[in-house]
């Protein structure tokens, strides 16, 4: 795969790759904070939605978001590691669905998010 320039920006490290599974941990830092001193909805948003970009593109067919939404369940601070791990719900042939569990280092949740992919099928002749 392509690298990812605006997750290697973030700091988010890809911890494993495999069809069906992806993970990746990102060590919070002051400059991933928002105005009330905890983790920024977007950056906890941007590890979930990379590990989901590198899941659903994985099988090397281009996949493209369909749907995203992300639960906040509790807020995370500078140095706190955060891991998410995405798994793949459905593979189907031109619709795929995954799912990203959002924790902290120690197991604590803290966002789940659900993304669907249109895969775009080669051409036949």
């Amino acid at each position: 795969m392509a690298r990812d320039i605006f997750s290697d920006a973030l700091g988010i490290v890809i911890d494993e790759a495999r069809p069906g599974f992806v993970k990746a941990h990102l060590t919070l830092t002051e400059r991933h904070q928002n105005e009330h001193q905890t983790a920024h909805g977007g950056v906890i948003f941007s590890l979930a939605d990379a590990v989901f970009a590198r899941a659903s593109n994985i099988h090397g067919i281009p996949a493209v978001a369909l749907d995203t939404s992300m639960t906040f369940v509790r807020a995370a601070r500078a140095g706190e590691t955060i891991v998410a791990q995405c798994e793949e719900a459905a593979l189907r042939r031109r619709v795929a669905v995954y799912t990203v569990t959002v924790t902290t280092e120690p197991g604590e949740l803290v966002a789940l998010f659900r993304g669907t992919v249109y895969r775009i099928q080669p051409e036949s002749h």
